[in-house]
Parts: C-alpha cells; structure tokens; sequence
C-alpha cells in the first residue's frame, strides 16, 4: 500500500514512516522539514501529493507554544486549516483511507506532581533526552523525575 504521511519528517511521523517500510508498505514523506512546498494548507501541492496513493496518515501539525493566543493564528492555520485542505484534497482524489493524529495538544498534557514542588507544568522535551529515548518530562525547576 502507497501511503502519504503529513509530517513524515517529525518524532512521530518518522516512526510511523519507519514501520510502514519494515511492514512492506511504500511510505511518502510530506513535510515542510524536507521540502518547504509540502505545506498541507496549499491545495494544488497537496493534490499532486495524493497522486497514486492509497491512504494518508496526517501527522502534520504545528504544537501550540504556550505563549497564550499569540501564536493561535499560525497554529489554528497550520492545523484546522491544514486538515480541512487535505481532507477535501482525499476526497477530491478519492482517498478514504485516513489515519488522523491526535496528541497532547488535542488531550492535554497531563498532570505530574515533583515530590518537591507539588503540582507542576513540564517545559518542552529536550532533543538530547528524545535521541537518548528519555520521553518522560522532569521538574522544570528541580530536575526530579515526576509522577
């Protein structure tokens, strides 16, 4: 199966990338990381991207920064406009196989509590602790593990 990944360039795009080809499929990478006119807001190259597929797995999204609503009208385009352009862009094209990603920034982070401070908020993950396989958020103020 040919299958587009929106965001095959990103943590959880590369993965799925990754497990697309080890089970045999033909992964298409899409992402503005790789090519700057991959952008799923622009219907034309969305288009000629879904030429030949069978199904799309739609990673591509921009994290909300935590900077309140200044960065809401990049976010909102990014990720509401995006996914309205490529699902009228499947449809179009007569892909109904679709893969829709969700993510903390759709359920929440969660709550972790540092036996120090009590309730906290996590910071971003560094990359270094990504590379190293380190998922897990520590005390933005401490460094503790939490819970």
């Amino acid at each position: 199966m040919r299958v587009l990944v929106t965001g095959g360039a990103g943590f959880i795009g590369s993965h799925v990338v990754e497990a697309l080809r080890t089970r045999g499929h033909e992964p298409v990478v899409y992402d503005v990381r790789t090519d700057p006119g991959a952008d799923v807001r622009d219907a034309a190259a969305v288009a000629r991207a879904l030429a030949g597929v069978d199904a799309v797995c739609h990673q591509a999204a921009m994290v909300g920064l935590g900077n309140g609503v200044a960065d809401a009208p990049e976010y909102v385009s990014r990720n509401d406009l995006g996914t309205a352009v490529l699902l009228a862009a499947m449809a179009q094209a007569g892909v109904g196989r679709l893969v829709l990603a969700g993510s903390m920034v759709v359920y929440g982070e969660g709550r972790y509590t540092c036996p120090r401070h009590g309730v906290v908020r996590p910071g971003p993950r560094a990359v270094a602790d990504l590379d190293a396989g380190r998922f897990e958020p520590r005390c933005p103020v401490c460094g503790a593990e939490l819970s």
